[in-house]
């Protein structure tokens, strides 16, 4: 099965679908700043029976740059005010395996840690959604008129 043509068409029907959020899918972040860009490290931690084949963030900030786990791809798609950056495993041996973790996740921004939403896939397409740390680029308040 081809994971790579239809992740779009997955995380588009997952969004139709109502959000289910369980407590099985745990994302750490690490982050780290030099030089005035933060780097954020994910490792999802699956605790549920099925493997997971995509993982995916909404970050109100502009992305610099991913990285991707060994045999996972990765994307930055920016939608309106929104960064969404999505990866998907190329092959069932590359998964996140049932009740098992993998870390490589890696994203770069200038933006600071605040609240991000995540989504996962399993391999039986259901959605999970969650909150996690990632980039949030600070909001200007305008001045009031004078």
């Amino acid at each position: 099965m081809c994971r790579q043509g239809c992740f779009g068409l997955c995380i588009a029907v997952g969004l139709l679908l109502v959000s289910d959020v369980r407590a099985g899918i745990v994302v750490d972040v690490s982050t780290s700043q030099t030089s005035g860009t933060y780097t954020y490290n994910y490792q999802i931690e699956n605790q549920t029976a099925v493997g997971l084949f995509a993982f995916s963030l909404t970050v109100p900030a502009v992305i610099g740059s991913i990285q991707s786990p060994n045999g996972w791809d990765g994307s930055i798609v920016p939608i309106l005010d929104e960064t969404l950056v999505q990866w998907v495993s190329t092959d069932f041996p590359f998964d996140v395996p049932a009740s098992g973790a993998l870390s490589g996740f890696l994203l770069t921004s200038n933006a600071p840690p605040g609240s991000v939403a995540f989504s996962t896939l399993d391999d039986n397409f259901s959605q999970f959604d969650g909150q996690t740390t990632g980039p949030v680029a600070p909001t200007s308040t305008p001045e009031p008129a004078g």
